[in-house]
């Protein structure tokens, strides 16, 4: 898309030639054609990296285990990282510019729409999973500066690709792990099911090792569609990350809370292992392992 084509967006990324590629959700770099942005080059993977939009302002760069990397300002990237205006993300020897308005000069029609996505947030029945890096910094230590952004990136694009098949999306990266949803609709359980399924068989692989932590509640949802992104906001949200710590403190693979447990009770086999306390909820909650 040349700039005269792209009219006005929030972020884009910007090749040597001036060429402008708009940011909507998620922006993928490749070789494959079916990126959006395409390098036809031996030295990039098919599908190398992408960038994310979270938060509605915050864009992520995320590697996907490539194997030549991709740099950021010079520096391999070895888990997910923000990106802000001016940065600039290497693949081979292809240079993008990533470029951000500053919120503060969104124009008429984002913010329109923005103003229009604050007065429509609603509340919405989700399934809630966090998956991250067990003893990241360890990981770091035992493996060379080569080898830990393939690991960790390998593992990215295979968790990303089990939520998507199984009907999720990944609302956020989190460094050395990812937070994401489903909304609970007909047979959005099924879908759940697999996927957790697909991250057990991926667990007793352990490259690396990693936990999975499962949430069922109402959340509050909102976001500019036109961004591709939803925020996801309330207490549930902070149950499941709260979860996410109690799970690394036991030595558990895998969480479920009471909500879950009750939605996947008859589809999958659970255990319980006690009921603990979580740091801002009052009172004890029992919980589920699979």
């Amino acid at each position: 898309m040349q700039p005269s084509e792209s009219g006005v967006f929030s972020a884009w990324l910007e090749k040597t030639d001036g060429t402008r590629i708009p940011i909507r959700g998620t922006c993928s770099i490749g070789r494959a054609p079916s990126n959006e942005i395409v390098f036809a080059d031996d030295k990039v993977s098919r599908r190398h990296a992408f960038v994310h939009v979270q938060e509605q302002t915050e864009y992520w760069l995320v590697d996907l285990g490539s194997s030549n990397g991709t740099y950021l300002n010079g520096r391999r990237v070895s888990q997910p990282i923000r990106v802000r205006d001016k940065d600039q993300i290497g693949v081979s020897k292809f240079s993008l510019t990533f470029r951000q308005h500053a919120t503060t000069i969104l124009n008429d029609r984002e913010a329109t729409q923005a103003t229009k996505t604050i007065q429509d947030i609603k509340s919405s029945n989700c399934w809630l999973l966090v998956a991250d890096i067990a003893g990241s910094t360890q990981l770091g230590k035992s493996l060379s500066a080569e080898e830990l952004p393939v690991v960790t990136g390998r593992w990215l694009a295979e968790c990303k690709e089990i939520i998507e098949e199984c009907g999720g999306s990944i609302n956020k990266f989190l460094g050395d792990g990812f937070l994401a949803y489903w909304h609970d609709r007909d047979r959005t359980v099924a879908g759940v099911v697999r996927a957790l399924e697909a991250f057990k068989r991926l667990q007793a692989v352990a490259n690396p090792v990693f936990r999975v932590v499962l949430h069922h509640g109402q959340v509050f949802v909102g976001g500019v569609v036109s961004m591709g992104e939803e925020s996801l906001l309330g207490k549930e949200v902070n149950f499941v990350f709260r979860m996410e710590k109690l799970a690394a403190s036991l030595h558990q693979p895998a969480l479920l809370s009471e909500g879950a447990q009750a939605q996947l009770q008859t589809l999958l086999p659970t255990t319980e292992i006690g009921r603990h306390k979580l740091p801002s909820f009052e009172g004890e909650f029992p919980f589920f392992t699979c």
